[in-house]
């Protein structure tokens, strides 16, 4: 039975996965298509898009705008600004479900990948930059730019991520996706920087300054994404033409996606890394999105809670390098069922972290709460964290991030190692749909539940449930042989 492109269909076990004895083993000088791999400053280049990403999903998403929506732009009430940008979340998350598997199966048939990322890229610019504009009541300008910047800047990625089999060598492709989280928070880090520089251009933060230095985090990551796609635009080599017309791109594309949806049982340990990466990752993504107002709600942090970021990020970014090492070593599936038991752990005990009490039973006396963390209590101090419960939370949160950018790396690493080659943005949209297929789900839960119960903890506590199932599916997955070293 042949597939849309007329090659022979496989099971995934031949294609590129080989689990059998008999099956051939990739030369780990090649890439998973067979082709010579990029050079060493194209790899580099490459990973600068997710350098040019960073500000916006790390800083603009999490730890700055997320905050001021919740906290100035829904006025009067965290709880409810909590709830509402889950909502928007939920929303974006549905936009993206859509559009990204036909995105990637037309991406497919055109061949390049290069104009798909600057297209959408583009067109995220001009929302991130109006966020400007967004001051204390505007929810729904804030709320139809962040969905927007959201859906087109993951449609970018699509085309990102399905350029990785193609340019690493097939036995370093986890260290590559890895350098490329890690790259992501380095821009995020770089960003935080700029970002803690605006007062001194006259853009500070606060309602006596118009809130500037909050609104200047969407024209700041504008700025990282148009400047910093330059290099993979310059350097890195494409994936050449296919020959074919848009029109029939994009009607083969159709074609090709509905006949994987077909014939889906052929991709049976693809389809549940696919069901299972998307609980786990909606879990994750939606720590991201709310760690930082709970944070500020429960410690009064404002300027603390980008500080706390910035922690967190340079912890990922060099834990994402290492981890990287690590699956090329013991597999994509193990580093990413390690991480996710950890990171679960720390997120558990700093939701069982207030003012008042450590670890859910821990009760502290003000003498107590006012009190320092050995060693670490004297650094964390001087940067805002002055209180014993503020310190712990800061550790805990530094020793989650530890395994933030393994489990995301390791994830993509994997999806490359599993995907046909001749699908591989097909493949990646269906990633991307997987990532984001229940990512409306999980906001959209905790806004409500925050919303019913008027309790942010209870909300947040969604997350595990997410966590655990995606878990637990993962553990069936089979995860191909690595090539030889």
């Amino acid at each position: 039975m042949p597939l849309a492109d007329g090659a022979p269909l496989r099971s995934m076990s031949s294609v590129t996965q080989p689990t059998t004895a008999n099956a051939p083993i990739a030369d780990g000088d090649l890439t998973f298509a067979g082709g010579k791999p990029a050079s060493v400053p194209a790899r580099l280049a490459w990973t600068f898009f997710e350098f040019a990403g960073g500000p916006y999903f790390v800083v603009l998403q999490i730890f700055v705008f997320a905050s001021y929506f919740a906290g100035v732009v829904v006025i009067g009430d965290p709880v409810k600004g909590q709830a509402y940008w889950g909502y928007t979340g939920g929303i974006a998350g549905l936009l993206i479900a859509l559009c990204s598997p036909v995105i990637g199966a037309i991406a497919d048939k055109y061949g390049p990948r290069k104009p798909g990322v600057v297209l959408f890229t583009l067109m995220a610019v001009p929302f991130m930059t109006a966020l400007w504009f967004v001051g204390p009541g505007d929810n729904l300008l804030a709320s139809i730019c962040i969905i927007y910047a959201s859906l087109f800047f993951e449609l970018a990625y699509i085309f990102h991520n399905a350029m990785l089999p193609a340019i690493a060598p097939a036995n370093r492709v986890g260290i590559l996706s890895a350098g490329g989280y890690a790259m992501s928070y380095a821009g995020a880090m770089v960003a935080f920087a700029v970002w803690f520089a605006l007062p001194s251009f006259g853009l500070g933060g606060g309602a006596e300054d118009g809130f500037a230095q909050e609104r200047g985090a969407g024209p700041l990551a504008a700025l990282f994404a148009v400047v910093f796609v330059l290099p993979l635009l310059l350097l890195t080599p494409d994936t050449p033409r296919t020959g074919m017309s848009l029109k029939a791109c994009i009607q083969a594309g159709f074609t090709s996606l509905f006949g994987t949806l077909r014939k889906v049982g052929a991709y049976r340990n693809i389809v549940l890394f696919l069901v299972a990466r998307m609980i786990y990752y909606d879990g994750l993504t939606a720590v991201f999105a709310f760690v930082g107002i709970y944070a500020a709600t429960e410690f009064g942090w404002v300027s603390e809670v980008a500080i706390y970021g910035l922690l967190i990020i340079v912890t990922a970014a060099l834990s994402a390098v290492v981890g990287g090492i690590i699956d090329d070593r013991i597999g994509s599936k193990t580093t990413i069922m390690v991480s996710l038991v950890i990171f679960s752990v720390c997120l558990a005990l700093n939701l069982g972290t207030d003012p008042h009490r450590l670890w859910y039973f821990i009760a502290l006396s003000p003498t107590d709460a006012a009190a320092q963390l050995p060693i670490v209590g004297g650094l964390l101090a001087p940067i805002g964290f002055d209180l014993l419960p503020e310190q712990v939370f800061v550790v805990i949160g530094i020793i989650g991030g530890l395994f933030i950018g393994p489990a995301l790396s390791s994830s993509r690493t994997l999806m490359a190692r599993l995907a046909p080659p001749n699908q591989v943005a097909e493949f990646f949209g269906l990633y991307n749909l997987t990532g984001r297929a229940t990512a409306f789900l999980a906001p959209l839960t905790i806004g409500v539940i925050t919303q019913t119960t008027n309790d942010q903890r209870a909300g947040l506590g969604v997350i595990f449930v997410f966590i655990a199932i995606g878990f637990v599916l993962l553990s069936f997955v089979k995860e191909p042989r690595r090539p030889a070293r």
